[in-house]
Parts: C-alpha cells; sequence; structure tokens
C-alpha cells in the first residue's frame, strides 16, 4: 500500500460524513481524483467520476461505493443540557453507551461529546443486573453543559445536526492492519477512488463512470438517482462488509481478514447476477486473486438497486472484509484492499460487450 493510498485512507476514515451529511466525504475524493478525473455533484451529494478517455459508444460499467457513514441526527435537548438523537443507519446499539462521539454545531464546528453511561454507583440492584442493548431514544449524548439553554447558546447545540463517533485512525504497518471508523463503506471508497486512478489512461472495452453514492444505510436512497443518470450496462459494488471470522462456526465463516474480497451470491436486499458472481470468482482464481465466495443472510447494499432500475444490469459486490462495522471501531487489513483493487481492475480489464451479454 503505497502512502498515497493510506493518506487517502486516513482522510476518507476522519470525514464526519453520515447518511445525509456526505460533504465531507465528498470532499476529500474531489481533492484525491480531480487531477484524472472529470467530476460532478448532483443536490443529493452524490459525486460522478467520468475518465476523460469516455467514449460513449461502449457499453457503461458503473463503479459504485457509498459515501455515508452510520451516525446520528441530534432530536432535541433535555433539560439537563444532554441530547436526545436518532440513529442514522443500524447500530449495534450494545457498543454504544461510553461512546466518545462530535457533534455538528451551528457554526459548522465538530464539538466532542460523548455517549452517556451510569455510573454503577448510582444504579440499582436491578439495573446492575439488567441485560439487552438500551434503546437509542434512551441514551443521551453529553457534551458538558449544565442546561438546555448553555447546550444551545454557548455550544451551538441546535436540532438536526450530525453526530459521528469520535475516532481517530491508526494503521500498524507491521501487522498490515488499519483501525478506525466508517470503513462501511469507506474503505470501498478509497478502493474505487484508486481503481479510477489506475485505469486514467488504459484504452478499454467499457467506459467506466464511477458513483459514490449517498444514504446507502438508510435504504440505498443516493443509488437510486445514480442509477438512472448512469444507465449501466453493468456493475461493480465496492462494500465495506462483515467479517464473520472472530465468532460462530469455522465451517461457515466466509469473509475472513486477509483473505481477499468477498463476493456474495445474495443477502437480504438482493440475489447478485449469479453467472456474473460465478465470471469473477474464475477470473479471480484464473489470476491468482485471493478471494472468498459468501451466501448471507442479512444486510442489504446498492447492488440490490442498480440490479431492479431501468433494465436490470448485473451487478456484483466485492467486500473488503471489516471486524465490528456498525460500531464505532472497526478493524480491516491493508492486504484485502490491495486484493480488492487487484479484482476489480482485472475485471475491468476482461469485460466487453460480449461478455456483458452473456450474464
Amino acid at each position: 500500500m503505497t502512502e498515497r493510498e493510506l493518506y487517502l485512507i486516513r482522510a476518507l476514515s476522519e470525514a464526519n460524513a453520515p447518511s445525509g451529511f456526505e460533504d465531507e466525504t465528498v470532499r476529500v475524493a474531489r481533492a484525491a481524483i480531480g487531477d484524472v478525473c472529470d467530476v460532478e455533484e448532483d443536490h443529493l451529494r452524490n459525486l460522478y467520476l467520468y475518465r476523460r478517455k469516455h467514449t460513449g459508444d461502449k457499453p457503461v460499467l458503473m463503479l459504485d461505493a457509498h459515501s455515508d457513514e452510520v451516525g446520528f441526527m441530534v432530536h432535541s435537548i433535555r433539560p439537563s443540557g444532554t441530547l436526545r438523537v436518532v440513529p442514522l443507519g443500524g447500530w449495534n446499539r450494545s457498543t454504544l453507551p461510553g461512546t466518545r462521539v462530535m457533534i455538528r454545531n451551528r457554526e459548522g464546528r465538530w464539538i466532542p461529546g460523548v455517549i452517556a453511561a451510569k455510573p454503577p454507583h448510582f444504579m440499582s440492584a436491578a439495573e446492575k443486573e439488567r441485560t439487552g442493548a438500551p434503546e437509542i431514544r434512551d441514551l443521551s449524548i453529553d457534551v458538558g453543559a449544565a442546561s438546555a439553554a448553555e447546550a444551545a447558546e454557548v455550544f451551538g447545540i441546535r436540532i438536526g445536526e450530525p453526530v459521528v463517533p469520535d475516532t481517530p485512525f491508526r494503521y500498524d504497518g507491521e501487522r498490515g492492519l488499519l483501525f478506525g471508523k466508517a470503513f462501511d463503506c469507506r474503505i470501498g471508497v478509497a478502493a474505487l477512488l484508486e481503481v479510477m486512478r489506475r485505469i486514467a489512461d488504459e484504452d478499454l472495452s467499457v467506459d467506466v463512470v464511477g458513483a459514490l453514492s449517498v444514504q446507502e444505510e438508510v435504504g440505498e436512497r443516493g443509488c437510486k438517482v445514480t442509477t438512472n443518470r448512469i444507465r449501466p450496462d453493468a456493475a461493480l459494488v465496492f462494500e465495506g462488509c462483515p467479517a464473520d471470522d472472530t465468532f460462530g462456526e469455522p465451517y461457515a465463516m466466509q469473509t475472513r481478514l486477509k483473505n481477499g474480497p468477498m463476493i456474495r451470491f445474495m443477502d437480504t436486499s438482493v440475489i447478485c447476477n449469479p453467472r456474473f458472481v460465478r465470471y469473477a470468482l474464475d477470473l479471480a482464481k484464473q489470476q491468482r486473486i485471493p478471494v472468498q465466495a459468501a451466501v448471507r443472510e442479512g444486510g442489504g447494499n446498492d447492488a440490490a438497486i442498480i440490479q431492479s432500475q431501468l433494465l436490470g444490469a448485473p451487478a456484483i459486490v466485492l467486500g473488503v472484509p471489516v471486524r465490528y462495522i456498525h460500531t464505532p471501531a472497526c478493524i480491516a487489513a491493508a492486504a484485502d484492499y490491495e486484493a480488492t483493487v487487484s479484482l476489480a481492475l482485472a475485471l475491468i480489464r476482461a469485460l466487453n460487450r460480449s461478455v456483458i451479454a452473456s450474464f
């Protein structure tokens, strides 16, 4: 992994951009790719990346990655000065009490806070024995204010503002491990941007268009717009997908760290085009690129939208395994990111009109 790629992954991970507030991801991506691609943006903050070798007379291959992350939105300020929030996306709620967060205030500055955790000294016996994750409506975010008036007037808190985990990025170069937040799907965004950079000057049999779609975590909303604008003939969807190698039975593990990208046959939102899936798995084997096949019993992604819009373009998902997605802290492997980029490049160079027609 180059220093440029590592810097990009760090900047993307530390961008504060939950669903509906993707501006920081967009700024990082523009700065990273604007020298080799023509970049356009719509009112939702979807970002479109066009190769300067775009011809307009070849099959269109869409590269998708979503730019948002799970987060919160300020719902109201309690009399104590703490904040009530609603979720933006599906959190693992058991991980939240005690988490450090950042809240955007009315001046656009991100100020620190913490998701309140009641000290055991003040808990009743029944509270100490209670099990199960708290409801998000029952959580409070504390910025240090002593009253609702102070939270609003001094700290600049107002309803409707975004909240994200305060998780700095770390890279363990000796072991090739990445630690941070929002790897779902910023690790996928980084892979997409790197692929677009590497193919910038290549002569291809497809017109490749990249799209960083918004609001995936709240229902794949941005991808509905990008698909209708790009009108793809086929698509590669980059994701940060949940690794399953730290729990469960070994025989059923299908998304292990340092074993390459996961290509799923299905999840609860989509059955990916099976001919395209098999083609990608066979190509990975031919190219000696590590890859993992998976049948998922949960989750969803933008491939579901791409395959159900317009003429139903075949789509597959290239998922970088990420431990503990939808929590404030994730772990990924540099080797899996690199294998994802390599497989995407191999697919792009192999696809043409007749291959796509065979799907």
